[in-house]
C-alpha cells in the first residue's frame, strides 16, 4: 500500500517538526536562516540532477538554487484599449511579461499533456464578492494583485521543481523572452492533442521516454472511433483497491483542509485584521486622552497608547505574514485536493472505458455468432429449395416424355383403341395439374420477392454486409481492448508515482507552514510583551 493511502494530512507534518527538547538556540538559528522568496515554501528543493538540456531556460531552472521570481505587476493596455495586468517573470537573466489568462492557458496545456500528473494550481479568478466590494476595480486592487503575484510565483516554482513537468518545452517557452504565447498554443504539439483526452493514450505516456510529451497520442483514428465515452457516475465492475483507498483519503483530506481548517483560518485571520484596526483606533484615543491630563498620569496614558500602537503594528505584521506563509499555501492545498480528484477521476474513466470496450467486444462476438448461424441456416434452406426444384423439374420432364411417346404411337394407325384414349386423357390431366402447380409456385415466388423487396431489397446481401462490418468492428475492438488495458496499466503506475511524490511534498510544505505559523505568533507575542512591559513600568511610576 502506498504512502498516500493511510496517512493523516497533519500527522506527517507534526511528526517531522522538532521535538520539544530542541534548544532555543536551534530555533533561533532556524529563524535567522536565509529567507525564502515571499511564500515560505522550499522552492530550492531539486528532486534530481539533469545533465542534458533542451534550451537555456531548461538549464537555468535545473540549476541548484534557482528560483523563479515575479518581480513586478503593472497595468497594460492593448491596441483595442482594454486594460489588464501583466506580471514580469524573471528566471536568471531572462525576463518575460505574461498576463493571468496566459498562466491559465499554460496550466490547461500542461493538464492536457500530462493528465496523469498533479499539475499545481493557480490562484482563482476574482469572485463576484470581490467585484461587488471593489465596485468593478478588483483587477486594480493592490492587495489582490500582490496575492496573485505570490501565488503565481508559487505555481511556476512548483512546476519547475516537478521531475516531469520541469522538462516540458512548452513550459520553457512560457518563460523565454520574446516568445509569442499564442504561437506556442497554435503549435503542432498542442493543436494535435485530441479535444477529449479519453480518446487516446495520455500524451506523456505515449512516447518511449515517459518524461517526454513531445509526441502525439498513440491511439489511431480507428481506435478513437470505437472507444466509448463513459459517464463518471458509472461504477466499476472490478475496481482497484489501491485507488479506492486513494479516493477515500483524498475526500477526507479535502474535507479537513477546505471545510474545517481553511474556513476556521479565514475567520481567525479576519478577526486578527479587525483587532489590528481596533488597536489603531484605540491607540489614537489613548494618545488624545493623554493630552487632557498632566504629569505622571499623562505620561502613563501616553505610554499605554504607544503600547496599543505597537500592538496595532505587530498584529498587522502578523496578519500579513500569516496570509503569505500560511493562508495562501493552505488555499493551494485546498486546490491541490481538487486537482487530485480530477486525476483520479481521469483514471476511473479510463478504467471504465476499458471495461466498456471489453463488454462491447463480447456483444459484437455474440452478434457475429448469431449472424453466422443465420447465414448457415439460410444456406441450408437454399440448398433444400434447390433440391426440391430439381425433383419437380425431373418429374415434369418424365411426364412430358411419356406424353410425347404416346402421341407418336397414336399416329401409326387410324383405328385407335379405347384404352389408349383413356390413358391419353389421364396424361393430359396430370400435365395440366403440373402446369397449375408451377403457375402457383411462380405466383408465390413473385409475392415472396415483392414482400422481401418491401422489407429489404436484398436480405442476404444485407446480412453478409452486417457480418463483414461486425468482423471489422471486432478486430478494432480487440485492438482497442489491448490498447486501453496497456494505457490503464501505465496510467495507474504514473498516477501512483506522482501521488507518492505529492505526499512527500505535502509533508515538507505542511511542516514549513506549521513552523512559520508558530514563529509568527512567537514574534507577535515578543513584540507585544516588550511594549507592554515598558507601559507597565510607566504606569507603576504614577504616584497615588
Amino acid at each position: 500500500m502506498s504512502d498516500i493511502e493511510n496517512i493523516d494530512p497533519f500527522l506527517g507534518a507534526i511528526s517531522n517538526t522538532r521535538n520539544d527538547s530542541d534548544s532555543e538556540e536551534e530555533l533561533e538559528a532556524e529563524e535567522t536562516r536565509s529567507a525564502r522568496p515571499t511564500v515560505a515554501i522550499n522552492y530550492q528543493y531539486k528532486p534530481g540532477v539533469k545533465t542534458h538540456y533542451c534550451c537555456q531556460i531548461d538549464k537555468e531552472i535545473h540549476t541548484e538554487g534557482t528560483v523563479i521570481l515575479i518581480t513586478n505587476a503593472q497595468k497594460t493596455s492593448d491596441d483595442s484599449g482594454s486594460s489588464f495586468i501583466t506580471y514580469t517573470v524573471k528566471v536568471g537573466e531572462e525576463e518575460v511579461k505574461r498576463r493571468y489568462s496566459e498562466f491559465e492557458s499554460l496550466r490547461k496545456s500542461l493538464m492536457r499533456l500530462y493528465p496523469t500528473l498533479i499539475v499545481p494550481p493557480i490562484p482563482e479568478k476574482h469572485s463576484f464578492a470581490d467585484y461587488a466590494t471593489l465596485q468593478g476595480k478588483a483587477k486594480e486592487d493592490v492587495a489582490i494583485i500582490e496575492k496573485r503575484k505570490r501565488m503565481l510565483q508559487s505555481f511556476l516554482n512548483r512546476v519547475s521543481n516537478h521531475p516531469q513537468l520541469s522538462n516540458e518545452h512548452v513550459f520553457h517557452k512560457f518563460l523565454e523572452t520574446g516568445v509569442s504565447w499564442n504561437d506556442v498554443l497554435k503549435s503542432r504539439l498542442l493543436s494535435s492533442l485530441p479535444k477529449n483526452i479519453l480518446q487516446g493514450s495520455p500524451a506523456n505516456l505515449s512516447s518511449s521516454h515517459p518524461s517526454s510529451a513531445s509526441s502525439s497520442p498513440t491511439s489511431s483514428t480507428v481506435q478513437q472511433t470505437v472507444l466509448p465515452n463513459p459517464n463518471a457516475s458509472q461504477p466499476l465492475k472490478n475496481p482497484d483497491p489501491r485507488f479506492i483507498d486513494s479516493e477515500a483519503y483524498t475526500n477526507k483530506f479535502a474535507y479537513h483542509i477546505s471545510q474545517n481548517l481553511e474556513k476556521t483560518n479565514k475567520r481567525t485571520w479576519k478577526r486578527l485584521n479587525d483587532l489590528s484596526n481596533d488597536y489603531a483606533e484605540l491607540g489614537a484615543i489613548y494618545n488624545g486622552f493623554s493630552l487632557n491630563e498632566h504629569g505622571e498620569l499623562a505620561n502613563a496614558i501616553e505610554k499605554v497608547g504607544q503600547a496599543v500602537d505597537s500592538s496595532f503594528m505587530a498584529t498587522g505584521s502578523l496578519t500579513s505574514s500569516l496570509e503569505a506563509e500560511f493562508s495562501e499555501p493552505l488555499q493551494e492545498y485546498s486546490q491541490f485536493a481538487q486537482v487530485i480528484k480530477q486525476v483520479l477521476k481521469y483514471r476511473h474513466l479510463k478504467h471504465l472505458q476499458m471495461e466498456l470496450t471489453a463488454e462491447t467486444l463480447e456483444k459484437q462476438k455474440f452478434n457475429l455468432e448469431v449472424l453466422e448461424k443465420s447465414e448457415q441456416e439460410s444456406k441450408r434452406l437454399e440448398e433444400a429449395l434447390v433440391k426440391d426444384r430439381g425433383i419437380q423439374d425431373t418429374s415434369i420432364q418424365s411426364t412430358q416424355s411419356n406424353l410425347d411417346g404416346e402421341s407418336n404411337e397414336n399416329t401409326i394407325g387410324e383405328n385407335g383403341h379405347h384404352h389408349e384414349h383413356s390413358q391419353n386423357g389421364d396424361s393430359l390431366t396430370i400435365t395440366k395439374s403440373h402446369q397449375k402447380r408451377r403457375s402457383g409456385s411462380k405466383l408465390f415466388s413473385v409475392l415472396s420477392h415483392t414482400i422481401h423487396g418491401i422489407m429489404d431489397v436484398d436480405p442476404e446481401a444485407t446480412r453478409r454486409n452486417s457480418i463483414g462490418k461486425t468482423r471489422e468492428s471486432i478486430i478494432q475492438l480487440e485492438e482497442a481492448k489491448v490498447t486501453t488495458a496497456e494505457d490503464l496499466k501505465n496510467i495507474s503506475a504514473s498516477i501512483q508515482e506522482d501521488l507518492d511524490r505529492f505526499q512527500r511534498q505535502k509533508i515538507r510544505d505542511l511542516r514549513d507552514m506549521l513552523l512559520n505559523y508558530a514563529k509568527n505568533h512567537v514574534t507577535w507575542c515578543k513584540k507585544n510583551l516588550s511594549s507592554w512591559e515598558e507601559a507597565k513600568i510607566e504606569v507603576k511610576n504614577v504616584q497615588i
